[in-house]
């Protein structure tokens, strides 16, 4: 849970995701790239479901950092227009690990790579909950 689109001091709104993370490796080679899945629904009725594929850099025995990318499908409701339904997220995460779990903090980045009239883009900032089932 975080904040929604903290650019603009005047917009902000809440952001809730739920994600599943793939434990298994996407396809087997040097980058160890790992699929996941999402859904993301703002305080706006903004919502994205998006799919993509990350990459978990262990920084120490205890800290964790994870860029990804995503694209998924965005329904403004009564949120941000972001110009175009499909959309791209890149994201960085630092993660510390608490015995099975592990908290972390995100920043993303979701916009439409130019494909609609217009790509104001957005940022969110976010804390996770990661727990392995």
């Amino acid at each position: 849970m975080g904040q929604f689109d903290v650019n603009y001091r005047d917009q902000l709104s809440s952001e809730i995701r739920l994600e599943y993370l793939y434990g298994k490796k996407f396809y087997e080679n040097s980058f160890n790239l790992k699929q996941f899945i999402g859904v993301m629904r703002n305080g706006d009725n903004g919502s994205y479901l998006y799919t993509g594929l990350r990459k978990d850099i262990e920084v120490s025995s205890k800290w964790n950092f994870t860029p990804s990318f995503a694209l998924g499908y965005y329904d403004r409701g009564k949120s941000l227009d972001l110009g175009y339904n499909l959309e791209f997220r890149s994201q960085i995460e630092f993660s510390y690990a608490l015995g099975e779990s592990r908290i972390g903090f995100n920043l993303n980045h979701i916009s439409n790579a130019s494909l609609g009239d217009t790509n104001p883009g957005t940022e969110s900032a976010t804390v996770s909950l990661i727990r392995s089932f």
